[in-house]
């Protein structure tokens, strides 16, 4: 086993310890909302950087499968009664369908075609739930959404979410299982295709990579995890509206993805959870917190083009070679 190797297992091992021991530590309710808030968006920000990250193609359609997670998640639970393991897979596979239905065409096109197609999506997604009467809750939402009811393995009996903590440890469970996936396919043939097709597409295409399905294996496997988060956030929130579809939320997570570090395991990570943190950090400077958070921004953008991961990473190579 390479040092490498050895030093991203320890890694993850002290961040596994670190996620399940926090609670221990946290005894705020407030600062528990934002690390659930903050593994969540961890989910969504790993779902996307395996397509801007690994494919280098950028989605700027992914809250859409979010909000469709999410909703699907909502319509089940208000309308029909659901609120157990059903309503996440129901999620997962209506977020699955339609990732197919946009992805097959979309991904055949280069260039900003596939961005413009992605967004017009979203646009789509958000007319659908405004007007979508009494089935979506329209402008105001939809209140009332049942507690997530999990089967409890050593009694047999069903178990509802109902304290924050419970919570917490099912956000980051969905975060191992989306960190999971990213590792095991990061480090197989799959992951090995996405990077010759963002380095050369079409010399990856000239030895036989079929760009087209491994950019939809990429594409659908974020989407699934998108919608993962979306019912879990609808869940734990017990209310969704069109605020979830809103194209600030796709901004969000792109700069996510950008200030962690794009192409990087950890970088998603690390940008999810400083940018749900920070704005709560600015809280002090109320009038100005956007601003401030914009320009926060931009000097990490600037100053670190490849993320906070990448720019850890060669300084800790210079200190190496100094």
């Amino acid at each position: 086993m390479g040092q490498r190797k050895r030093v991203d297992i320890a890694i993850l091992c002290c961040l596994t310890l670190i996620t399940f021991a926090i609670p221990w530590a946290v005894k705020s309710s407030f600062y528990i909302h934002i690390l659930i808030m903050s593994a969540i968006n961890a989910v969504l920000a790993i779902g996307l950087n395996l397509c801007m990250g690994f494919i280098g193609e950028k989605s700027l359609g992914h809250a859409a499968f979010y909000g469709i997670g999410a909703y699907t998640t909502a319509v089940l639970s208000v309308h029909f009664g659901l609120s157990g393991p059903l309503n996440l897979l129901a999620a997962l596979f209506v977020t699955l369908v339609c990732a197919l239905i946009i992805g097959i065409p979309s991904l055949r096109l280069r260039g900003p075609y596939f961005a413009i197609v992605t967004l017009g999506f979203v646009l789509i997604l958000q007319l659908l739930v405004l007007n979508g009467g009494a089935f979506t809750g329209g402008p105001m939402g939809l209140p009332g959404i049942k507690r997530l009811t999990l089967p409890n393995i050593l009694t047999g009996r069903p178990f509802t979410l109902s304290t924050d903590i419970q919570y917490y440890y099912a956000a980051v469970m969905c975060f191992w299982l989306a960190m999971i996936v990213s590792i095991v396919s990061i480090n197989s043939r799959v992951g090995r295709a996405w990077l010759a097709i963002r380095e050369n597409l079409d010399l990856a295409e000239s030895v036989g990579i079929s760009a087209f399905r491994y950019k939809l294996v990429a594409f659908l496997m974020g989407a699934g995890l998108a919608g993962l988060a979306g019912a879990l956030y609808t869940h734990y929130t017990a209310f969704v509206s069109p605020r979830i579809v809103d194209t600030w939320v796709n901004v969000l997570l792109a700069a996510m993805v950008i200030v962690g570090g794009e192409g990087t395991l950890l970088g998603p990570v690390v940008g999810a959870v400083v940018l749900t943190a920070l704005p709560e950090a600015l809280r002090f400077a109320e009038g100005y917190r956007m601003l401030l958070f914009g320009v926060i921004l931009l000097i990490v953008i600037m100053f670190a083009p490849q993320g906070i991961v990448g720019l850890a990473a060669d300084l800790a190579k210079r200190r190496r070679r100094g």
